[in-house]
């Protein structure tokens, strides 16, 4: 008897995404947020967590696998207009 078990399609979570970006990277090396953003929104378009969420979850791990975080994933209409 050939019985075949449904395995369910789970989606990955947000914490699967953000380890499968920086899986990339090396400890020591520097990861952008930006390219860090789009990756994760490209590989789950239907991620539905708030970049600054997203950010959250890059820093922590970045930072765990001691990783540089270059903050660069702003507009520059959304920077401080001190910075201008």
């Amino acid at each position: 008897m050939n019985v075949a078990a449904e395995v369910p399609v789970m989606d990955p979570t947000v914490q699967d995404l953000v380890s499968s970006a920086l899986s990339k990277f090396r400890a020591g090396d520097t990861v952008s947020t930006r390219a860090m953003l789009d990756v994760i929104r490209r590989s789950d378009p239907a991620c539905q967590d708030s970049d600054d969420h997203l950010i959250e979850l890059i820093v922590m791990a970045a930072v765990g696998k001691t990783m540089g975080v270059v903050f660069d994933h702003r507009s520059p209409d959304e920077r401080s207009p001190l910075l201008a």
